[in-house]
């Protein structure tokens, strides 16, 4: 009995656990998923990142422009993108979301997926 209620709160409680692991594991499990644009809920996790006090300005851009991808960013997105990553001190978890985000058409690139994939917890 005891492992069945194990299971249900760890079921219950565990896609909560992965947004509090972080904006890059948030954007990175968004961007997996993605398929042609955001979700309501992925826009709704996504607001969160940008309203978050603690979320660093890179997060923040990242976050508005995943969030307003439709089948691919834009060329004014793509150029935001193109600062982070060549920006010193940009993180690798950083550089690997803006990567997938320049690259993705549609959806997600199989080269990318792998990178995010590391990133979700």
């Amino acid at each position: 009995m005891k492992l069945k209620i194990f299971y249900l709160v760890a079921f219950v409680f565990f896609p909560c656990m992965a947004i509090a692991d972080g904006a890059i594991s948030t954007m990175a499990s968004v961007l997996s998923e993605l398929n042609h644009f955001p979700s309501a809920t992925d826009k709704e996790a996504l607001t969160g990142i940008v309203e978050d006090a603690s979320s660093t300005a890179d997060e923040k851009m990242l976050a508005q422009i995943i969030s307003r991808i439709a089948h691919k960013a834009s060329a004014a997105d793509k150029a935001e993108l193109q600062k982070i990553l060549v920006r010193e001190g940009t993180s690798q978890a950083a550089r690997a979301i803006a990567t997938a985000a320049v690259n993705i058409n549609h959806k997600l690139q199989s080269d990318d997926m792998q990178a995010l994939k590391a990133l979700i917890d």
